[in-house]
């Protein structure tokens, strides 16, 4: 009964703050923005059956990434939030590697092609607009270059929901901050607004719902094997 509660506060937060930052009412987002990882995170732990850490990490390190962000007194405010959202990205590889069922070398160059193709664009665009986040900004991108090309490699292995959903949900947080890149280093202004709070709510859900699928997966393995 909780779920369908705490899924519809999420969603209506996440349109909301969506909705300021789009109308150029940011000082409203204040109200809205800081509630949306905590209420996927109540879903998480309301879904869960094994809480693992990594992920409680991980929610800890967005959430305050979030708030740097929002607030953002100084240029350092932004180096400190990719800093957060990269040790929020250690977390969940630091739990996708229990999951790994194996290493197929032709479906990882697959999904490295991809990954490194997304970066390489990328970076060729905004590179010379990055200034003092040159170095974060390729740390980061590597990071989730090497995460999503180890999704891939396992989507191909073995199409399941859980894989597709990971690589979607990566997609889509990655998506969010090209669209904060490019606001914040290539065209100095707003120009991506009503995109942005949905695609990180959606995108970092959609991340927790594959984690969910992968422990629930997990579990049903173990207990088949104790049977």
């Amino acid at each position: 009964q909780m779920k369908p509660l705490v899924l519809t506060f999420f969603f209506l937060i996440t349109f909301l703050d969506s909705y300021f930052y789009g109308q150029g009412l940011e000082e409203y987002q204040f109200y809205f923005e800081p509630l949306i990882v905590p209420s996927i995170l109540i879903y998480y732990l309301i879904s869960s059956r094994k809480k693992n850490p990594l992920i409680l990490l991980a929610f800890l390190f967005v959430w305050v990434g979030d708030l740097l962000l929002l607030i953002e007194l100084s240029p350092v405010f932004l180096q400190w939030a990719v800093f957060c959202y990269w040790l929020m990205q250690l977390c969940f590889i630091g739990v996708y590697k229990n999951y790994l069922e194996g290493y197929s070398y032709k479906a990882h160059l697959l999904g490295l092609l991809f990954w490194g193709s997304y970066l390489a664009v990328f970076l060729n665009h905004v590179y010379t607009s990055l200034g003092d986040m040159k170095i974060h900004g390729i740390v980061y991108g590597l990071t989730l270059s090497a995460f999503g090309s180890i999704a891939i490699m396992e989507l191909l292995r073995k199409v399941s929901r859980k894989n597709f959903l990971l690589i979607l949900g990566l997609l889509v947080f990655s998506v969010r901050d090209v669209f904060l890149t490019y606001n914040k280093k290539y065209f100095n202004e707003d120009v991506f607004t009503y995109s942005i709070p949905i695609l990180h709510g959606i995108g970092f859900f959609i991340i927790i719902s594959a984690f969910l699928h992968f422990e629930k997966q997990h579990l049903e393995t173990q207990k088949e094997i104790v049977q």
